[in-house]
């Protein structure tokens, strides 16, 4: 009885002894469960705050490429426009042209009677011949510009279009469309004198006003002519055509 109650005793004493023990393998058990949680937990939130940045970073791409497009339509609008405007402003000055030169061609009757009183019927034919050869010469050579122009605008406006910098070509052309007109001014102003010649007292010295404005008309093509020159060599590659005719031919 004795032995028996004493290996209940070191029964006992064993489970007493082993009782921390085994709550402490417990309580080490759980903290690893807990660390573990946490770290997948912490490893959960980064990828949800990953996914989240990644989500951003697409919406700010997607929102940069619709204000991209946004920009890129409003400035394809704009210059459509500004071509319209253009374009609709050259048919304006052209009409306006051709009225005016048809006007000077119907009043040439009425000029040779008055230079008639003025310089003689034979001497008026010559000067009217002259004159007028003079006038359609320029204008010609007015007009072919203009048609050189035209055709660089387009080959300027397709390179633009492309992404190239035709900054250089852009503003050698305007000074050039600002030449030609200036030639077409000139000109006006020139046939302007003329169709005084036969009215005036001294006119000596008005055809040599006319003539002066003929000189400074001429001058101006070929102004205009340099100019579209440079334009030219700023679309160096792009198949322009070459201006290489005489000007005042």
């Amino acid at each position: 009885m004795k032995k028996y109650l004493s290996q209940i005793a070191i029964t006992a004493g064993a489970a007493a002894l082993l009782a921390p023990v085994a709550a402490l393998g417990a309580f080490h058990e759980q903290l690893q469960k807990d660390a573990a949680g946490k770290r997948e937990k912490i490893q959960q939130e980064r990828e949800e705050l990953k996914q989240k940045i990644e989500d951003q970073r697409d919406t700010i791409k997607e929102k940069g490429h619709a204000i991209k497009e946004e920009l890129k339509e409003r400035t394809t609008a704009i210059k459509q426009e500004l071509e319209v405007r253009r374009t609709a402003a050259k048919q304006q000055m052209q009409t306006e042209i051709k009225k005016l030169r048809d006007d000077f061609r119907g009043k040439a009757e009425a000029r040779k009677e008055e230079m008639n009183k003025k310089f003689g019927e034979k001497r008026s034919e010559r000067i009217e011949q002259f004159f007028a050869k003079m006038v359609e010469k320029f204008e010609r050579a007015i007009d072919r510009l203009d048609t050189l122009a035209e055709k660089i605008q387009t080959r300027i406006n397709a390179a633009t279009a492309q992404g190239k910098d035709m900054t250089n070509a852009h503003a050698n052309l305007a000074v050039a469309q600002g030449k030609i007109d200036e030639a077409e001014k000139g000109l006006a102003d020139a046939k302007a004198k003329y169709a005084e010649l036969g009215a005036t007292a001294d006119a000596k010295k008005k055809f040599a006003e006319v003539k002066a404005l003929v000189q400074d008309v001429e001058q101006k093509v070929k102004d205009a002519h340099a100019a579209l020159v440079r334009t030219i060599a700023d679309t160096k590659g792009m198949g322009t055509t070459t201006a290489t005719t005489n000007p005042s031919q």
